[in-house]
């Protein structure tokens, strides 16, 4: 019985032993782990992972050079610690044309700078003249006289300021969003004929659709549909008769009043574009019949 007792207890002893081994291996691996990733990550901001080519895809008329100069990315500079979102905002602030501006890394050492140009969609009237707005209500210019041609003419919007290369804000904010929607919605219909919108009212936006007729839309929920239902509308009345003015009026979610009017009050002064656009588009004008008020579905 005694020699049983002390086997058992070789045993215990050597288990623990084994034990304390194994704790003190692992112990050992984690520390050699935890220095190799220490001097990889130490490494890879250092000498490793360095800009050595810089791509740059740009559609503006901004010298590639002075984009790369503008983003503040150096030649050697380390991609890891590289801040991709402030060099993209660098490019997008001192380019008035910018409309979005992407800088990617390409391990193991390139960088590409992506810059897409802002196209303009509409101009803004204010008090000395339009400031021409992209679709992301992004300033490129600011026009004293004649609004930019063949683009859409927005007044009531009441901007707030209206800086070059600034995004546009209103001195009401629901504006803002009102804006976007109208411009998009013009826009998709990709109609040249629908040249003016007066949205001093949002309750009552003003949608002027060539010379000779507007369209009171309500406010700017489901837009796109609305224009495409005014401007098929139009374009039956024009087939009738293309001299007389008219009143749109929407009724409920998908009818159209129509009522014939003798003068349309313009917001803004019908550019030059329009009437030559008008003369070319002119179907041949037919006998109408009178009518005071239809309603079109």
């Amino acid at each position: 019985m005694q020699e049983v007792v002390k086997q058992n207890v070789r045993r215990q002893r050597s288990s623990k032993r084994r034990r304390r081994r194994t704790r003190s291996h692992r112990a050992y691996i984690l520390l050699v782990i935890v220095l190799v990733i220490g001097l990889a990550a130490a490494l890879s901001m250092t000498l490793f992972f360095n800009v050595t080519e810089i791509i740059v895809n740009n559609e503006t008329d901004t010298p590639d050079e002075q984009i790369v100069e503008l983003s503040g990315i150096r030649y050697q500079d380390n991609l890891i610690r590289l801040d991709t979102l402030i060099a993209a905002e660098r490019i997008r602030a001192n380019v008035v044309y910018a409309e979005k501006v992407t800088v990617k890394r390409r391990f193991p050492s390139a960088v590409e700078i992506n810059v897409e140009r802002a196209v303009p969609v509409a101009n803004i009237t204010q008090s000395y003249g339009y400031l021409l707005v992209s679709a992301s209500n992004r300033v490129l210019e600011e026009l004293k006289e004649d609004p930019y041609p063949g683009l859409l003419i927005i007044s009531g919007y009441n901007p707030a300021e209206g800086s070059i290369g600034m995004v546009l804000h209103s001195e009401d904010e629901k504006r803002d969003n009102i804006l976007k929607t109208l411009t998009s919605a013009v826009a998709g219909c990709g109609d040249p004929m629908i040249w003016s919108v007066d949205m001093a009212e949002q309750s009552d936006i003003l949608v002027y659709i060539g010379s000779n007729a507007v369209f009171h839309m309500g406010n700017a929920n489901d837009a796109d549909y609305k224009l495409k239902l005014a401007l098929d509308v139009y374009g039956r009345l024009n087939q009738i008769n293309a001299s007389k003015k008219y009143k749109l009026t929407m009724v409920n979610n998908n009818q159209i009043s129509v009522l014939p009017q003798e003068s349309i009050e313009n917001p803004v002064t019908a550019p030059a574009w329009l009437s030559t656009l008008t003369q070319t588009a002119a179907p041949e004008t037919e006998t109408a019949t009178e009518t005071t008020s239809t309603a079109i579905e």
